[in-house]
C-alpha cells in the first residue's frame, strides 16, 4: 500500500515514524511514563515539530555550503526540501535506535 503511494506520503510517514521513535526512546531513557494517550501524542507532536525544525536548519546550512558537503554537486545544484527531510529523518531514526541499543547494552563486570 505505501509502495504505491506518493513520495510525499512516504516522506510524511518516515517523518512521523522518526518522531515516534525519538519520542519513545527519549521517554524510555528518561523513565517517563505518560499519564494518557494525549500526553504521548503531545510528546510525539512536539518531536515531530522539532525534527521539522532540524530539517529546516540542516537544509539552510547544507545549501549554503553545497560544494563542501556534496562535492559531486555544483553550487547551482541544491538539495530539495524533500531530500533534506528524508536524509535528516533517516539520520535521526538511526541515531535514536543506536542510542537505545547502547543505553541498554549489558554492563560487563571486570571485578
Amino acid at each position: 500500500m505505501l509502495k504505491k503511494s506518493s513520495p510525499r506520503a512516504r516522506r510524511n510517514v518516515l517523518l512521523a515514524g522518526a518522531a515516534l521513535v525519538v519520542a519513545t526512546v527519549r521517554g524510555t531513557l528518561q523513565q517517563y511514563s505518560w499519564q494518557s494517550i494525549g500526553d504521548f501524542l503531545g510528546a510525539w507532536f512536539i518531536h515531530y515539530i522539532f525534527i521539522l525544525f532540524i530539517v529546516a536548519i540542516s537544509y539552510a546550512f547544507i545549501n549554503t555550503k553545497v560544494d563542501f558537503f556534496l562535492p559531486n554537486k555544483t553550487q547551482g545544484d541544491r538539495i530539495t526540501k524533500e531530500e533534506a527531510t528524508v536524509y535528516v529523518s533517516i539520520v535521526l531514526l538511526v541515531a535514536a535506535v543506536l542510542i537505545f541499543v547502547v543505553a541498554h547494552w549489558p554492563q560487563r563486570d571486570f571485578n
